[in-house]
């Protein structure tokens, strides 16, 4: 916290931005000013703390504050935002008692303190005062009444690249483009330049004018606002407005991107120290990567125990390079998690468009897997994801394919997967970018006793059944050697180690091993050893894994649940008691091969039934289906095909249960879409 050099005539134009003072006259501003004290407080300092004798009237003139109560456990609870214009502290300073809140700056930040003598004389003095004062509070009450609260209106996003080329310019004007078409808020796009003879604004004429900064933006010339200003490097003072210039806007716009040149100086550091998140765009190559992590290290010592490694978060460019490295070889050479890999935007999917003087616009194809990026990006930066959550059921799963050809056919966005059991199965498949067609194909393999065959690995019974080497193999087929980092939809995997009684979500490695996992069925299939773990069926404990997505904090969440119900087993049981008299009614004179079918079938039936796997995995989803009920309220559409007299381990019956999957995606379609644009 340090006090400004702040001389008579300076704080009357200070004061006529905030509301309360706003209409007074000249002598009573006059008055009020020398009472006046204006602070600055960088970011992360407490401005006044819980519990802390009242001491003053605030007022916020730029940057950010955020207020919060400390529970008895020290957590912040109870969240809310201070704006350019609004004050605090206020029932404090009127009764005299301790604060019930904590003030701390989010941005650097320039605040009107009057000591709490001195702004109760000015009350008693200045009848006009206290009636501004008397609504600001009314307004207070009501929104406490109503339980409203004021939103952190604005989030600063800054993109700087280290090096030149790695397309950060590209990235952050898309990235403004795709806040703008998936959140439909508003955006700007702020580009800056430290090359003095291009033509644009030059910053240091509008730093501190948020009017003047306002009449530069440029508006219709793309879907977001625009704004292009250059800076001399040279030029010292305009580190002194750098912080309140960043925060100037906060209260005009949802999101503000900021393209920053490549060169790190005092103003692109302070900027990068300002944001609320920082996107470090580095090509893969160890020079590169060393030098983004250099920046990091600059980043850290300048916010210290501020520092937040998810708020400072590393974006590898699609630049292509000779030799590229694999995502782990990236973090053992950062020494820091990837946040995003970018595709490589090939030269056919792009244009340059020049939209003003000083400013190429990059137009990227919106079919790319760039722009799908991009666009799941700003879902998440927005925290509008979509997520899809895939159920366990055994070849019931198969049903999963049908729903996700409807979401393929109705362009349904979806931005994480997350699978159990045969979910898990089918989900890595389609995250990898194959299609429900190309899913209906393989599971077409198991429509003849052959293909059955061919996954079917009998072991001596001890540990299981199968020992599931067949399944390995036929998903090595599919997925090949992919690991979690090339799926296109980022995807989770649920196992249970039975050792340790605990959940596991898997996000990384290889993602035959993960389904290997995910599919072992306790009795049926042989668990996987792992170490220390003994890792079964993720269904078993977590049919419908919706909690993955809450954790995540994902908002959106589409969850297909393909257990059947207690109702749907007993109607399978009586229609199969039903065919089963009607069989015993046929005639052997007039149907001698389905007379002599059906009893060779009811012989083998009552050697073969019951029998010990069949037992096991009715038991397991008897008890499945009541997890999956309760799971299934976290989430915002179920669809829950009707799957009646189909049994647990019918793969053959590939068209019926694709089917009944599209039948029950299509029923959901209103909500799904609702939940889409909602």
């Amino acid at each position: 916290m340090t006090a400004l050099p702040s001389f008579f005539n300076n704080k009357i134009p200070i004061l006529k931005q905030i509301p309360i003072f706003q209409g007074l006259n000249w002598f009573v501003l006059n008055r009020i000013s020398r009472c006046v004290e204006i602070v600055d407080f960088n970011k992360g300092d407490i401005i006044c703390q819980q519990g802390a004798p009242a001491d003053a009237f605030y007022a916020l003139v730029s940057g950010r504050v955020y207020s919060y109560s400390l529970n008895p456990s020290g957590h912040k609870e109870d969240v809310d935002f201070i704006l350019r214009g609004m004050q605090f502290g206020i029932v404090s300073t009127l009764t005299g008692e301790n604060h019930s809140r904590t003030y701390e700056a989010i941005n650097d930040s320039v605040v009107i303190k009057i000591n709490k003598d001195s702004f109760s004389q000015l009350l008693k003095s200045i009848p006009q005062l206290a009636v501004a004062l008397s609504q600001s509070l009314s307004q207070r009450i009501r929104k406490q009444v109503t339980h409203t609260k004021n939103t952190q209106e604005s989030t600063i996003i800054a993109v700087y690249a280290p090096v030149q080329g790695a397309g950060a310019s590209t990235y952050a004007t898309n990235l403004a483009l795709g806040l703008k078409e998936q959140t439909d808020k508003r955006i700007l796009l702020f580009s800056l330049s430290s090359d003095m003879s291009e033509d644009r604004m030059d910053l240091t004429h509008i730093a501190g004018d948020h009017h003047s900064i306002l009449n530069t933006i440029i508006k219709g010339a793309l879907s977001v606002d625009l704004l292009s200003a250059k800076f001399d490097q040279q030029n010292t003072t305009l580190m002194s407005n750098i912080s309140q210039f960043v925060s100037a806007l906060v209260n005009d716009y949802n999101y503000i991107v900021l393209d920053l040149p490549n060169e790190m100086d005092d103003v692109v550091m302070k900027t990068l120290t300002q944001a609320d998140v920082v996107h470090l765009v580095s090509v893969d190559n160890e020079r590169d990567l060393d030098t983004t992590r250099q920046v990091i290290d600059k980043i850290s010592e300048q916010l210290k125990e501020r520092f937040d490694a998810e708020r400072v978060q590393v974006i590898i460019s699609g630049v292509k390079t000779e030799n590229r490295f694999s995502p782990e070889e990236i973090k053992k050479i950062l020494n820091y998690d990837v946040f995003l890999f970018l595709p490589y935007l090939q030269a056919s999917e792009f244009t340059c468009k020049k939209i003003i003087p000083g400013f190429t616009f990059v137009e990227v194809e919106a079919k790319s897997e760039y722009a799908q990026t991009i666009r799941r990006l700003s879902r998440q930066i927005s925290n509008v994801m979509i997520g899809l959550v895939l159920g366990g059921g055994a070849a019931l799963g198969i049903t999963h394919i049908g729903v996700i050809r409807v979401l393929e056919r109705e362009g349904i966005p979806i931005d994480i997967v997350v699978g159990s059991s045969m979910g898990a199965l089918i989900g890595s498949i389609w995250s990898l970018g194959h299609t429900a067609d190309d899913m209906e194909e393989y599971g077409r393999e198991f429509e003849n006793i052959m293909g059955l065959l061919n996954i079917y690995d009998p072991i001596v019974p001890i540990a299981g059944f199968v020992g599931g080497e067949g399944i390995r193999q036929w998903l090595k087929g599919k997925l090949e050697n992919k690991t979690f980092h090339d799926s296109k939809i980022p995807i989770r995997i649920v196992v249970y180690d039975l050792f340790h009684r605990k959940e596991i979500v898997v996000s990384d490695g290889s993602l035959v091993d993960a389904v290997c996992k995910s599919i072992a069925i306790p009795g049926v299939i042989r668990p996987i050893m792992e170490g220390k773990q003994m890792i079964i069926d993720g269904g078993v404990l977590n049919p419908l894994p919706t909690n993955v997505l809450t954790q995540m904090g994902v908002k959106k969440i589409i969850a297909v649940n393909v257990l059947q119900s207690p109702e749907e087993v007993d109607w399978s049981q009586k229609k199969e008691d039903e065919n089963l008299i009607k069989f015993f009614d046929l005639p052997f004179s007039k149907h001698p091969f389905k007379y002599i079918g059906f009893r060779l079938h009811r012989i083998f039936s009552k050697i073969f039934t019951p029998n010990i796997a069949d037992i096991i995995v009715r038991t397991l989803q008897a008890t499945e289906f009541v997890i999956a009920e309760q799971s299934a309220k976290q989430a915002d559409v179920l669809i829950h095909p009707d799957l009646r007299g189909i049994q647990w381990y019918e793969l053959n019956k590939v068209n019926e249960l694709i089917k009944r999957g599209e039948e029950a995606a299509h029923k959901a379609l209103p909500a799904i879409k609702a939940l889409v644009d909602r």
